[in-house]
């Protein structure tokens, strides 16, 4: 990790993600990667917002990390105890971008 990102990065985060399905049943959510360094949340944009074809930009946030990570679209991003759904993924330079959606409890 370079430096200067190493500065920015200051948030520690993991990544759960369903594994296939087993007798056609969708089991519990697993955890992917267990430590990525990331950006704080920030909200989203409405540049990012458009890139994305976002409908509601008001619960999203993102995120940058170095390098491509295995992160999908509909992972599930814990920061702390919190959960966000990953509702998109895209390279930017040399970092990932992360789309996050706080996950509603009902």
């Amino acid at each position: 990790m370079s430096l200067s990102f190493a500065r920015l990065a200051t948030v520690i985060a993991s990544t759960k993600r369903n594994p296939a399905p087993s007798s056609g049943r969708v089991t519990v959510a697993v955890i992917s990667i267990a430590t990525l360094k990331i950006t704080p949340l920030m909200p989203v944009t409405p540049e990012v917002a458009q890139k994305y074809a976002l409908k509601s930009p008001r619960d999203a946030y993102y995120a940058y990390t170095e390098g491509t990570p295995d992160i999908l679209e509909g992972d599930i991003l814990t920061v702390g105890s919190i959960d966000y759904r990953i509702s998109a993924v895209g390279d930017w330079h040399t970092y990932r971008e992360i789309i996050a959606e706080k996950v509603k409890v009902s």
